[in-house]
């Protein structure tokens, strides 16, 4: 049985160069400059020293570099704390929900909604309502005596909506008899802002519904435009059948549906009470901010690098210091033996 002998490592002078590097990721354990700053900083401070104590023998002039370098070092250690420190921060400011779910007593609407204020500067509400309108039907809501029963009731009573309704498209609803129906759609998008919670985020979801609604209206367009083909082909072949001498087709007569009627009452009071509750969450959102921001204040100040980073760059310059006290004592017994 025979033992594998081992590699042994690198062979060439290029190979042995990289493999004497590979403990070394930062450069705080090596004794010279680890890049061109760090080296620009080691010969100032050598023409410093240099200049000061004026060294005669080759071990002055060692000494003087080995300070420098010590010096260099340290140099970079402080300012790869204060990097790490100004990192820390700014990771802390990108994510505004681990602020936010420290906060207790507000609602995850009221954090979601802050935090699009946060990200994106204001906070936009869904389905293209603003908060004159969600106002008004707070208060027209807390007026409403009895049950709607038809449009004319409707548009009595909640005129603002109407108008809302009116103009807020649906597709597959127009804007005169459906307010209803309409009133439904936005109750359920109101509710699925609600789902969403600390994840609220109706400016992006409103970029994607009106894409998406696009898209809806082209396909309808398009349904539409196929179905009139076909009716105007069903159309000229009844002409035929009737031109050769057959009878005409017996029309279904339409249903007399009456539009103003309001089947559903009872449902609106619900819907209208999602528009309140948007309020509601806006309102919170709006007194959550102040506090987001002295949280925000008081975790800045208190933020520090993690223990294990710290006691590892607490060691190197522990080392460092003393390297260097040792380089300069030694410099000053030289010195003196001189003299």
């Amino acid at each position: 049985m025979t033992v594998e002998k081992r590699g042994g490592g690198p062979k060439t002078a290029k190979g042995k160069s990289r493999s004497s590097a590979n403990a070394r990721t930062h450069g705080l354990s090596s004794v010279s400059p680890s890049d061109a700053k760090e080296g620009a900083l080691v010969e100032l401070y050598s023409k410093e020293l240099t200049d000061y104590y004026k060294p005669e023998s080759p071990l002055e002039k060692l000494q003087i570099e080995r300070i420098a370098i010590c010096r260099a070092k340290l140099n970079y250690l402080y300012e790869l704390e204060r990097i790490k420190l100004v990192l820390a921060c700014k990771e802390l400011e990108s994510e505004p929900e681990k602020i936010l779910e420290k906060i207790t007593g507000y609602s995850e609407l009221a954090k979601g909604m802050a935090k699009e204020c946060i990200t994106e500067g204001q906070i936009t509400l869904p389905c293209r309502l603003d908060l004159k309108l969600l106002e008004n039907v707070g208060q027209r809501l807390d007026d409403l005596a009895g049950e709607i029963e038809n449009l004319h009731q409707f548009a009595r009573a909640l005129l603002t909506v109407a108008k809302y309704l009116n103009s807020y498209p649906v597709v597959g609803l127009n804007n005169t008899y459906q307010w209803v129906e309409k009133l439904a759609e936005v109750a359920k998008s109101i509710e699925r802002t609600f789902d969403l919670g600390i994840r609220y985020s109706a400016r992006w979801s409103e970029i994607i519904e009106g894409y998406l609604l696009g898209k809806e209206y082209e396909a309808k367009l398009q349904k539409d435009f196929r179905q009139s083909e076909d009716d105007d082909l069903d159309q000229y072949l009844e002409d035929q059948r009737i031109a050769r001498g057959g009878k005409p087709k017996p029309k279904e007569p339409e249903s007399q549906v009456d539009k103003t009627i309001i089947s559903e009452q009872s449902d609106l009071r619900s819907q209208l009470e999602k528009f309140t509750a948007l309020l509601k969450g806006y309102r919170e959102a709006e007194k959550l901010l102040p506090k987001y921001q002295e949280l925000k204040a008081m975790m800045l100040r208190s933020v520090s690098i993690p223990a294990a980073e710290s006691d590892l760059l607490m060691r190197y310059q522990t080392t460092l210091e003393r390297r260097l006290s040792s380089a300069i004592g030694e410099l000053l017994a030289l010195q003196r033996s001189h003299r």
